[in-house]
């Protein structure tokens, strides 16, 4: 059984347990560190899923966890079982634990439910945002920003206007509403046929 037959389990269970789900995205770029969530689950949050694989190591899950601490509104650890506990020792206790059994099929149990994760850092958050895209949100909020500016004054416009959960609104509806023409990295997307979240203009 291979990752790609985990993920598409993991997809239906997490988009029909999800209240509000619009959208799923694999390998979601996380701005500052580069480092890519295995899947991105779109609702009223933005819910991270990092899957580890009988095949997988758990080299580079501490510095994963740091760096989605910075975005992720809940996060939720994808294991196999035979790395079920030393995992679970290395993510925050707010993550969310999930155990994967493969056996003909894919299976989940789930052993630590995901709570809100208090450490968003809005000026990692408002990296999602490409330039047009926050041009729209200032002129949301009311505010008459210069085309002129480049985007990372324009940034920096926002987060001064937003409060952080209408950042993180206006992150969600923007990545929502991308037009796929505009991806610069192509990846499989569910659910709706959008533009990945990305590096983008």
């Amino acid at each position: 059984m291979t990752e790609l037959a985990i993920r598409e389990a993991l997809r239906h269970r997490v988009l029909a347990d999800t209240f509000g789900a619009h959208d799923a995205i694999e390998e979601f770029w996380v701005p500052r560190s580069n480092e890519r969530a295995d899947m991105v689950v779109i609702s009223r949050s933005l819910d991270a899923f990092e899957i580890k694989s009988e095949r997988d190591t758990l080299r580079r899950l501490p510095r994963q966890a740091l760096a989605y601490e910075r975005l992720f509104d809940r996060c939720t650890l994808v294991v196999a079982q035979r790395h079920s506990d030393h995992a679970a020792a290395m993510v925050p206790e707010w993550w969310g634990i999930m155990t994967v059994c493969v056996n003909g099929s894919v299976g989940f149990t789930a052993t630590r439910k995901p709570r809100p994760n208090a450490a968003v850092d809005p000026e990692t958050l408002v990296r999602l945002l490409w330039r047009d895209e926050v041009m729209g949100a200032l002129i949301e909020l009311g505010n008459q920003p210069d085309p002129r500016r480049s985007r990372s004054s324009l940034w920096e416009e926002l987060l001064g206007a937003a409060t952080l959960a209408q950042l993180r609104a206006l992150v969600r509806k923007a990545i929502l509403s991308r037009d796929p023409a505009r991806a610069r990295i192509a990846t499989r997307r569910f659910r709706i046929e959008a533009a990945p979240a990305g590096p983008g203009p």
